[in-house]
């Protein structure tokens, strides 16, 4: 997926958030998110170290988003907005989906000695994490922009760390400033 290509996906999914709190508020926004969902948006501040910088998942109820406790400000904000930017785009696996295939995964690792040298390399486990490795990269990237770009319309980025370049793209996607 080129730029151009993540920032306009970007852009589409900044266009399913409700406008944009001002002045800037992180909160205020995930509230307008959740009524505008009609489904809960729980925002928690954890300390746990095995945690990436943020987590969201769906608990079945409503949505939760986690990010470390030792973030504030911009940085926290950009956390949040990275997992929002999951929840919009539908990212992630399915608990039910993970367990069918670390299911599959295991099946595929056992078997008679030999058996293994004789797999396709291009159906097996390590295949599988390859191709949700790359594809797990893009939405990284996905998500990362989408939170910078939120970010800069939320007028939260100084001036001077937006290169001329992405002022262009800004204005010619219609995620500039507001």
């Amino acid at each position: 997926m080129t730029n151009r290509h993540v920032r306009a996906v970007a852009a589409g999914l900044m266009a399913k958030l409700p406008d944009l709190p001002r002045p800037w508020g992180i909160e205020e926004l995930c509230d307008a998110l959740a009524q505008q969902r009609g489904r809960p948006l729980t925002v928690h501040p954890v300390d746990l170290p095995g945690l990436p910088f943020g987590l969201w998942y769906d608990d079945g109820v409503g949505d939760r988003v986690l990010y470390r406790s030792s973030a504030t400000g911009y940085y926290r904000d950009h956390i949040i907005l990275h997992e929002i930017c999951h929840l919009l785009a539908g990212h992630g696996v399915s608990p039910q989906e993970l367990a069918e295939q670390s299911a599959q995964e295991a099946r595929s690792t056992q078997g008679e000695p030999g058996e293994q040298d004789e797999q396709d390399p291009e159906q097996g486990p390590a295949a599988a994490r390859a191709r949700s490795a790359a594809c797990n990269n893009v939405e990284e990237e996905l998500a990362e922009t989408f939170a910078s770009m939120v970010l800069r319309r939320a007028g939260q980025l100084p001036a001077d760390r937006v290169s001329a370049v992405e002022r262009r793209a800004e204005q010619w996607l219609g995620a500039g400033r507001a």
